[in-house]
């Protein structure tokens, strides 16, 4: 960031040899309340900065307002408005760019998010400096005066570590789940398969002639073991098969179930006729 700043400076001073330079005005320091009550407010002019140190903190927002223009008094446009905030002790920099409120007038603020962000953690009394550059312009620096960042409200809770022998985990296992009686388990199997006695014992009784499949025994094979396949695939499911794999074998059996079947069907009617 700081890399950047200088370069703009260095860009901004190389065209102001042709096209004139940046003059600053209107310098504005206030320190507020969320409310919008002013703690502190001056103004700056060159070459005199803050005559006294602002105290800042999360909850009360620094902000610096200015204004640029041309050698002539006409509202200016920089390329470049940034703020420069250096800690008098660590060195460390911070360069905040301030927005265009109006033509030629810029404002940067220290919301509470920035300040615990960057300021929180950093407490001090830092040197705060405008960097302005124009391509058109030049560039200027501009010497505020310092502020004081308050430290955040961070308090730090001591950890106390124990060594020694810990206490004994006790680990319980589940218990096995309670299967119902071999009694129930017989009854309820012997009632799902009644069904199917009771079917063949109709067909007995009703005299179904199944000789008619022997003219066609590939296709009428091919049918009966597919219709055979799908009950294997009810008893899958019942014992375990989850529900969608069920409906893909389903469907992947359905378009052969129904031509084998078709088959079937049509060779029995030309055997009649």
């Amino acid at each position: 960031m700081r890399m950047l700043v200088v370069l703009g400076v260095l860009a901004g001073a190389l065209s102001s040899l042709v096209n004139g330079a940046v003059v600053v005005t209107n310098v504005k320091v206030r320190v507020m309340e969320r409310t919008g009550d002013k703690i502190f407010e001056q103004s700056v002019e060159q070459p005199n900065t803050l005559e006294s140190v602002p105290k800042v903190k999360a909850s009360t927002p620094l902000v610096v307002t200015f204004s640029a223009q041309d050698q002539e008094g006409k509202a200016l446009r920089l390329d470049q408005a940034m703020v420069n905030l250096q800690h008098t002790e660590t060195k460390a920099e911070l360069a905040l760019a301030a927005r265009a409120v109006t033509e030629g007038s810029y404002k940067m603020d220290i919301t509470r998010k920035d300040f615990r962000r960057h300021f929180a953690a950093a407490p001090g009394q830092y040197h705060v400096a405008l960097v302005l550059g124009s391509f058109k312009n030049g560039g200027a620096e501009f010497e505020v005066g310092n502020i004081e960042m308050a430290g955040g409200n961070k308090t730090q809770r001591p950890t106390s570590v124990t060594y020694g022998p810990k206490s004994e985990i006790h680990h319980r296992f589940s218990e096995p789940q309670q299967m119902p009686n071999i009694i129930v388990s017989l009854t309820f199997t012997a009632l799902t398969v009644a069904p199917l006695v009771v079917l063949l014992q109709t067909w007995t009784g009703l005299g179904v002639n199944i000789n008619g499949l022997r003219r066609e025994m590939a296709g009428s094979v091919v049918f009966m073991a597919l219709i055979a396949a799908y009950m294997g695939l009810a008893v899958a499911y019942w014992v375990g098969l989850k529900l969608f794999p069920t409906l893909a074998y389903a469907l992947a059996l359905a378009l052969p179930t129904y031509l084998a079947g078709q088959h079937a069907l049509s060779k029995r009617i030309e055997s009649k006729t």
